[in-house]
């Protein structure tokens, strides 16, 4: 006999020792990736149409939506309803900017009420989160289509950019498709619409009876489902194996209070690692192959001819991992939003582009104590380590051993600090906060605006350009590959 869906999660539920409603997240993970697999097989754009393919990735995400939100789905369909209106009805001019106030308006609503309630994180939050993202992005391609000069577009711009208004199954569909619905990730609407009727291939030339033929190749996708299916199956082992030992609530419990100072630190930071990012890695890593596993998610070609499965991805776990600095780790860390975050904001905005894209992420995520604490850190550090490369690092880039020593230093201070702000972000509640930054003297933001006090107005030392190494060419906010957006960038 089958188990019912119910049971199923209540079983995950027990195994990983979650709350019922955060055991449904992974569930319907899994089940979304069995299903991706002959949706990716019958229903590829060679065998059918469109409509067909939006109906059914329609109707499987209305199914999981029952489970992932019961009768929260109708909080995400007014809110999608009430933009789509303003998206076909307003003037395309000023059409994002009353789209964008209003999406994040309702989604600033329910933020305010989720910490009224202490009620973090719960599906329909999460949910309105990325319908923001989605929402948004889609008014303002529109708006670049419609209503701007394609001359001023980036780079970025250019590649989204959508010339009509989409239908109303194009639209439910983009919001509701079954593989992004549970934790994302975040998608474009133009990368979408090419995935569903098939232009996201990539194209080649033959010639065929003498005349030329472009043909639309499939890439294969199957190692590279199974190598991300191995690396969840891993980091989830992690989880499950360490929760108990190194349990997040053992921050502010007595006996760690109470231990050395530099066993609090590495406490904190243990629990990040063995925690904390295990759990969030396995979730968007399924939520990765979900999108993989249909089809959807192919980005192009490497230097070396393979094909690239990360275009909807929200996390570079390596990279992350072996970032010494905070910059490195915005790019390597829910990717997706940050192609949010810069296509709507950092992109459009004429002054202060970082601080108020930042300001824009906080009040996405909500009014939690915890995400505002862990905000005040991380631009505290961003800037600090700005100065700290800019005035240090010279000094250990002229041969290969201090550089390496340089590195080791910094990748693990970094380490350090962010664990300090992340154990603030997971409490989330204030009183807990002050009990666990008491307890570590504040030291992580204490640090980091030391550090920005001491090397304010510091000028590099003089040594050759030859002799430093190259600095990190990553993409993030403030690291843009457009021309144009780099002479912006000089400005703030």
């Amino acid at each position: 006999m089958v188990p019912s869906l119910w049971n199923v999660i209540l079983q995950v539920s027990e195994l990983l020792k979650l709350p019922v409603d955060k055991a449904t997240v992974p569930v319907i993970l899994v089940l979304a990736i069995v299903l991706a697999i002959p949706y990716r097989i019958f229903l590829h754009p060679s065998r059918v149409d469109a409509t067909t393919r939006h109906i059914v990735a329609i109707g499987l995400g209305f199914y999981f939506s029952y489970y992932l939100h019961s009768w929260g789905i109708v909080i995400l369909l007014v809110k999608a309803v009430l933009c789509y209106i303003l998206m076909v009805y307003l003037n395309p001019t000023y059409m994002p900017k009353v789209v964008f106030a209003v999406a994040m308006g309702t989604l600033t609503v329910v933020n305010f009420r989720e910490f009224l309630h202490d009620s973090p994180g719960n599906s329909v939050v999460r949910a309105l989160m990325i319908f923001t993202a989605k929402i948004t992005s889609l008014a303002w391609s529109v708006h670049d289509g419609f209503a701007r000069d394609t001359t001023r577009h980036s780079d970025l711009q250019s590649k989204k950019v959508v010339r009509r208004i989409p239908s109303v199954l194009e639209y439910i569909s983009y919001l509701f498709h079954f593989q992004g619905l549970a934790i994302g990730p975040f998608c474009f609407y133009k990368d979408y619409i090419d995935f569903i009727e098939g232009r996201h291939v990539a194209p080649y030339k033959i010639i065929k009876d003498g005349k030329e033929v472009v043909i639309h190749k499939e890439p294969p996708v199957t190692s590279t489902v199974l190598r991300k299916v191995s690396l969840a199956i891993t980091v989830a082992a992690i989880y499950v194996l360490m929760k108990s030992r190194i349990p997040l609530e053992g921050n502010i419990d007595g006996s760690v209070l109470t231990a050395p100072f530099v066993y609090r630190v590495l406490y904190a930071w243990s629990c990040v690692w063995l925690v904390c990012f295990p759990l969030y890695a396995f979730v968007w890593i399924l939520g990765d192959v979900a999108c993989n596993a249909s089809g959807f998610g192919f980005n192009g070609y490497d230097s070396n001819g393979e094909p690239k499965w990360d275009l909807v991805s929200n996390i570079h776990l390596k990279a992350l991992l072996l970032s010494s600095n905070l910059k490195v780790g915005i790019d390597n860390w829910h990717m997706s939003v940050n192609h949010w975050l810069r296509y709507v904001s950092y992109e459009r905005l004429p002054y202060q582009k970082f601080i108020l894209t930042i300001l824009l992420s906080m009040i996405w995520h909500g009014f939690l104590p915890g995400y505002i604490w862990f905000y005040v850190g991380c631009f505290t550090l961003f800037f600090a380590q700005k100065m700290g490369r800019r005035v240090i690092r010279p000094y250990f880039t002229t041969t290969k051993q201090r550089k390496i020593f340089y590195d080791i230093v910094t990748w693990l201070g970094n380490w350090l600090v962010l664990s300090h702000y992340h154990i603030m972000f997971q409490l989330r509640g204030n009183v807990r906060i002050v009990m666990f930054g008491r307890a570590n003297y504040f030291w992580g933001h204490i640090t980091a605006v030391i550090l920005m006090i001491l090397l304010y107005g510091m000028k590099p030392p003089k040594i050759s350009e030859s002799k430093i190494a190259d600095e990190d060419q990553s993409p993030s906010l403030s690291n843009n590959p457009d021309p144009k957006a780099k002479n912006s960038d000089k400005q703030d």
